[in-house]
């Protein structure tokens, strides 16, 4: 009999409750679809739509390039001192805008809202995954230590000077798009990464010293070549190179030939040539062969001596823009 008293009185407490809270639900907390744990997130402003979003997009680029860009600064300099000359600290200035620069591929527009007041009443949020991106920096650093340790191999195993010079500009630029990664992953709080155990001081000060040794021998035959030859010359000397009057004394010898040869492309308003260069690049010392260079490159003029000119200069850049790659102070495309 008490216990069934008992659990009568609980049930009309339980009524009584019921009806004291007039049946009314607790509020819900509205939920953020992108938490900051998660998200990335700017805000971009504008007065129209179309204006916000791009806003929001450069306001989360923003948020890497400048942390970014002073971190891969700070540690270039660091580096290389003031041991270097002009031309390579703008070399460098330049290395480190290129690997500093961000695609943030995966980031979006989240939402787009509208308040009424102010000149720029369109709002946008861009957000950016930070475990996705994170994956892919992740990745991506791995490819350009994978390549770097390569390159310091190379070192390991290689006495000719301009070999090591090439092998040195790698390792340099790569160690500057590590640095970059690595910058990157910090702002996203992604977990941090090893990195390379590379002396990058050491490396700079020898570099630097090559830089001041190593003098090329530019020689080249055929059509137009010592227009060719010399605006090859001007273009690694602009990047820094020095040249050598005579190839005993120099440490690798650029030679090839050029060809032209007139197009018939039934425009009776121009004439058309094509030029065509085919280069090697030879080390002195150890006699390897360090590049084989080719390009082609076709121009039109009304004249057809300015169209074979035109023709030659064109074909003698090209050679000098990727003789400045092979051996010069560069980010490789598949570092950037």
């Amino acid at each position: 009999m008490r216990t069934t008293f008992t659990t009568m009185l609980v049930l009309l407490l339980f009524g009584i409750s019921g009806c004291a809270t007039g049946g009314k639900k607790a509020p819900t907390q509205e939920i953020d679809p992108f938490p900051e744990s998660r998200f990335l997130t700017a805000e971009g402003t504008g007065e129209t739509e179309l204006e916000a979003r791009p806003e929001a997009l450069a306001a989360l680029s923003g948020i890497f390039e400048s942390k970014v860009h002073a971190e891969t600064t700070s540690r270039a300099s660091s580096a290389i001192g003031t041991g270097g000359d002009e031309v390579f600290e703008k070399q460098v200035v330049s290395s480190v805008a290129v690997v500093s620069t961000v695609q943030l591929t995966g980031a979006k527009i989240g939402r787009v809202w509208r308040v009424e007041a102010g000149t720029a009443p369109y709002h946008a949020l861009a957000v950016l995954d930070r475990n996705q991106a994170g994956r892919k920096w992740a990745a991506e650093m791995d490819t350009v230590q994978a390549l770097v340790t390569a390159e310091l191999k190379t070192l390991e195993q290689t006495s000719g000077r301009v070999q090591r010079l090439a092998a040195l500009n790698k390792v340099l630029a790569g160690l500057l798009r590590e640095q970059a990664l690595e910058s990157r992953l910090r702002v996203l709080n992604y977990p941090a990464r090893a990195t390379l155990d590379a002396d990058m001081e050491k490396i700079a000060t020898e570099l630097i010293e090559l830089r001041s040794q190593i003098r090329l021998f530019i020689e080249l035959s055929g059509d137009g070549h010592e227009a060719a030859a010399a605006r090859i010359a001007d273009t690694l000397t602009a990047n820094g190179f020095l040249l050598s009057a005579e190839p005993d004394r120099a440490d690798a010898l650029i030679h090839g030939k050029i060809k032209t040869r007139p197009l018939e492309l039934n425009n009776p308003r121009a004439y058309f040539v094509r030029a065509m260069a085919m280069v090697e690049v030879i080390e002195n010392d150890t006699g390897a062969t360090l590049a084989n260079l080719n390009a082609e490159i076709r121009k039109g003029h009304v004249d057809p001596n300015e169209a074979r000119r035109n023709a030659v200069h064109k074909v003698a850049d090209a050679i000098a823009e990727r003789l400045t790659a092979v051996i010069g102070f560069k980010v490789p495309a598949d570092m950037q």
